[in-house]
């Protein structure tokens, strides 16, 4: 039994009992996930947590995250994006996505309360808009690839909470916004790409 215990240790990465870094923390499932280039999106019921590996410095990163106005020229479905107000780091921004879903065209609009912490986070909250709620932060950490070594990737963290309005059913709702963090991401890792070339 001892032996078996054994054989089955060198599964972690060679790096990971030495180095706690924001990836080296996750579940292995979604290190692995994270490290071939895809995005982990766990969670349920509106509740959800994206994550996607960015090769680059936290500088390109905030760059993109942070590019309000031209957000709907790189994310999908996204037909809009314009800063209302902005006082350093604070502003308010409103969104318009439409997506079709069958022969249906689902448009909705919000007005979020947008907090920067510069290099490291943008916290949002609903102001106005066709959503009952939605809140929540992107979160920016840098990872190094071998311990003490500078960083050279960035881990990107979308924590959400996103409720319907009374008149949408809940569980089409979920659906859609849950495949779409996926897409949201992936769409802001090749943008920092496209903008580091």
């Amino acid at each position: 039994m001892a032996i078996a215990i054994i054989c089955s240790a060198p599964t972690l990465p060679a790096h990971a009992a030495l180095f706690d870094g924001p990836v080296d923390r996750l579940p292995s499932i979604q290190r692995d996930s994270l490290r071939s280039g895809q995005t982990v999106v766990t969670g349920d019921n509106g509740k959800y947590v994206a994550r996607v590996l960015v090769t680059a410095s936290p500088d390109a990163v905030w760059g993109v995250l942070t590019d309000y106005a031209n957000l709907s020229k790189f994310i999908p479905n996204m037909s809009s994006s314009k800063i209302l107000e902005s006082r350093g780091d604070r502003k308010v921004i409103e969104q318009v996505d439409s997506r079709q879903v069958f022969v249906v065209s689902i448009v909705s609009r919000t007005k979020l309360a947008i907090q920067e912490t510069n290099l490291k986070q943008i916290d949002f909250r609903l102001l106005d808009g066709d959503l009952s709620k939605m809140e929540g932060y992107w979160k920016m950490e840098p990872v190094s690839l071998i311990p003490n070594r500078p960083p050279s990737e960035v881990l990107i963290t979308y924590t959400v909470d996103a409720q319907p309005n009374a008149s949408t059913p809940t569980e089409v709702f979920y659906g859609i916004f849950k495949d779409a963090l996926g897409d949201t991401l992936q769409a802001i890792k090749k943008e920092v790409k496209n903008r580091n070339k």
